[in-house]
Formats: structure tokens, C-alpha cells, sequence
């Protein structure tokens, strides 16, 4: 049987190119797409909403990721995934020709948002999970430590260049990063697992070799684990939405908030290598509650209707440690309970939940504050999705035993981790 410190011996190229595909595909501008308001505003007369319309292509793109996860399961990563990162590099590209015209902005943006699909979470952490299974915990964590750490360095320096030298060097610059950094990286590091090896295994669990369609219809836990997935998701994602004004409005001063809204970030990869590591080790819903309590404790907090400086670095740490341990647990419970054949499938069916729930508390916060004055009734509605995350969770009951410890039917090393 592999040891956990086999499995990295034998594998952590792979996990080293998976963090790093991650951080440098379509994720990048995510995280930093507020940089070029601004500029746009100044550059073509956009107004904020017109801009911020753009971002309803994600809706489109949480639909389309149950198919895309299909598609992957199907016929593997390393292809689509190929393709995916040199497109998405080419649309950065594209974008430096936007002209103000609203039409070419929405479609070239929705470009990047549907082919940023598979190059994001969905593709990498199929490869990472089918390799590691004793630490798989802690290995899932670890593809989402590259773009906690590009996270600390690109906003400065985009945000420097787009000063500079205009909101065009800014896409050169993040075209450059994903067609000479992450399409080299993911060239050379991902590779499919073979499945010739599946015969070969003595065990095979129930329904092996059944349509996605036909394990919804025999497994309930599948739309269980996205209803977790969204319920725990989708409050943290509301309070982050609102983060910066929620706290002005308890008295924590502008320049304050600033600053623990970048404590929240660096929380998040505390909570992401905290659970990771935990969930190796004990029952992956129980972490899950345990991390659903944090945010609860914050909301409390708030409550009180003023907030000091450390009560509020508190919820603010609790928050964002629940933040990176909530999508680490549910990549880990997709391939622990229903094992590697239809797991993209099944994690895309859970990005679709969590987006649209989490696209419904982002609105609903800022109706809710326009309607009452304040975030009271807000925070008692998140800690309300908090508390049902926790029941929701602990109805998926125990590992199933034909998929404990099973990854994809083959986990031989490839190219360059056989030269480990």
C-alpha cells in the first residue's frame, strides 16, 4: 500500500505545476479585475454597472461546469486543458483591442469567462486527486497556495503598471504570464492518468461504469453535497461581497477595514492548509462544521451592532479561514465518496450551486441593507445558511466503504515524475 510520503516523493511535480496552472490561467483576472475600472471608466465613458455587468457571463460559466467537468472525465485534462490555457492567453490579448464598444467588451469578456473554466480548480484538482489519496487533504490544499501567493504580489504590480503604462500593459502582462509561465508549466507537468490499469483492480465499486445522469438518479448524496457546498459557500461569499463597508458600519475606521480585508486574505490560506491537513485525518463533514462555526461566532460578533479593532480581526480571520477550508472540503468529499469517474462532473455540479446561491447573497445583502438601514438582518440570514450547512453536512453520513482510499485507477508516475 502507498504511503502519504511516497505519494509526494512519487507525485509533487505534478501537485507543484497543478498550484501553478492554477494560479496563472483565468483565476488571475478574477482577482484583479477591479484594477481597470477605473481606467475603463476614464478610457470609454463606461459606467461601474455597465462594467459590472460583465461579470453575469459567470452565471453562464457556473451553468456550463457540470458539462465542462463531463467533458474532462470524459477525455481527460491534459487536452482541453492545453487548449483552455493558450486561448485564455490569446483573449488576455484580445482584450488590449477593446475599441469602447460595450458589445465587443461583454463578448470577449464572456470568451475569457466560459474557456477560464478549465483552467481553473475543476481541471487541476481532477489531476491532483487522482494521485493522492492518504494526503489527498493536505495535496488539494496545496493547489490553491500559488494563487494565495500570486495574490500578494500581482495586485501591486498590475496596479503599478496599469498607472504607468496604460490598462492595455496590464492585459500584456497577464497574457504574458499565462502563455510563458502557466501554458510551459501545464505543458510539462500535467499529464492524464492511464486507464488501462482499472481492470487490474480487485475491487470495483457499485455501479462502475455508469452514465453521471444515472448516478444522480442512485446516489442522493450528489445533490446533498452540493446543497452543503452552497449553504456553506454561499454566506461567506456574501459577507466577503460587503466586507469593507460592513465593518465602517460597526465603527472600525476605512483605513482599518482596508487592512482586515487583506487579513481576511491571508486567512484563507491558513483555513485552505488547516483543513487540508485535517481532513486526512478525521471525517471530512465534521471539519466541515467545525470551519461553519467560525463564521457564526463572526456574525455574533457583528450583531452587536459596533465592533472594537481586535473583536473585528477575529471575525475577520474566522471568516476567511472558513473561506479557504469551504472548496478544499468539497474537492475532497466529491472524490472520497464518489470516487474519480465522474468527479470533475460532480465538482462543476457543485461550482453551479455555490455560484448561483452565492450570485443570489450578494445581491440579496445589499437589498437587504437598502430595505433596513444596516446589516443586522443580513448577518442573521448568513448565519441562518451557516447552521443549515451544518445539518446538510452531517446527513452524508459515513465514507462509502467500496471508495475509501480509492483514487483513479492509476496512479503510476508519467513523464517527468517518473525522473523523480
Amino acid at each position: 500500500m502507498t504511503t502519504a510520503a511516497q505519494e509526494w516523493k512519487r507525485h509533487w511535480r505534478t501537485l507543484a505545476a497543478s498550484s501553478l496552472g492554477v494560479a496563472t490561467g483565468f483565476s488571475m483576472l478574477q482577482f484583479n479585475a477591479s484594477i481597470f475600472i477605473q481606467p475603463w471608466q476614464e478610457s470609454f465613458g463606461w459606467s461601474r454597472g455597465e462594467i459590472a455587468a460583465a461579470h453575469n457571463g459567470m452565471i453562464l460559466s457556473a451553468i456550463l461546469s457540470p458539462f465542462a467537468g463531463a467533458l474532462l472525465d470524459r477525455h481527460g485534462v491534459r487536452r482541453p486543458l492545453l487548449a483552455a490555457m493558450a486561448l485564455t492567453g490569446l483573449v488576455y490579448l484580445a482584450m488590449t483591442q477593446l475599441g469602447g464598444s460595450l458589445v465587443q467588451f461583454y463578448a470577449t469578456y464572456l470568451a475569457l469567462q466560459v474557456i477560464g473554466i478549465f483552467t481553473t480548480g475543476l481541471a487541476f484538482t481532477r489531476v491532483v486527486a487522482a494521485r493522492f489519496v492518504k494526503s489527498r487533504g493536505l495535496a488539494l490544499a496545496c493547489t490553491r497556495v500559488g494563487i494565495s501567493i500570486l495574490g500578494i504580489f500581482l495586485p501591486a504590480t498590475l496596479h503599478a503598471l496599469v498607472a504607468s503604462e496604460g490598462w492595455q500593459a496590464g492585459f500584456y502582462l497577464l497574457a504574458g504570464i499565462v502563455l510563458l509561465v502557466g501554458l510551459p508549466v501545464c505543458w510539462i507537468g500535467i499529464r492524464d492518468t492511464p486507464r488501462s490499469v482499472a481492470s487490474e483492480k480487485p475491487l470495483q465499486r457499485a455501479g462502475d461504469g455508469e452514465s453521471y445522469v444515472a448516478l444522480l438518479r442512485r446516489e442522493p448524496r450528489v445533490l446533498l453535497l452540493c446543497l452543503c457546498a452552497g449553504f456553506g459557500y454561499a454566506p461567506l461569499s456574501t459577507l466577503l461581497s460587503q466586507f469593507q463597508p460592513l465593518l465602517t458600519a460597526l465603527d472600525i475606521a476605512p483605513a482599518d477595514a482596508a487592512m482586515l480585508t487583506g487579513v481576511l486574505a491571508g486567512s484563507v490560506l491558513i483555513g485552505t492548509l488547516v483543513s487540508g491537513t485535517l481532513i486526512d485525518r478525521v471525517w471530512a463533514p465534521a471539519v466541515a462544521c467545525l470551519f461553519s462555526l467560525g463564521p457564526i461566532l463572526g456574525c455574533i460578533l457583528m450583531l452587536q451592532g459596533s465592533l472594537t479593532f481586535p473583536m473585528a480581526l477575529i471575525a475577520a480571520m474566522l471568516i476567511g479561514a472558513a473561506q479557504g477550508a469551504e472548496i478544499d472540503i468539497v474537492a475532497y468529499m466529491a472524490a472520497r465518496y464518489f470516487g474519480m469517474r465522474h468527479y470533475s462532473a460532480i465538482y462543476g455540479s457543485t461550482i453551479t450551486v455555490m455560484t448561483l446561491m452565492a450570485v443570489a447573497g450578494q445581491v440579496g445583502i445589499g437589498f437587504l441593507y437598502d430595505r433596513f438601514g444596516n446589516y443586522q438582518v443580513a448577518l442573521i440570514v448568513v448565519i441562518g445558511g451557516l447552521v443549515a450547512s451544518i445539518l446538510l453536512y452531517l446527513l452524508m453520513g459515513r465514507y462509502p466503504r467500496q471508495v475509501e482510499g480509492e483514487a483513479e485507477p492509476s496512479v503510476a508516475p508519467t513523464g517527468a515524475e517518473a525522473v523523480a
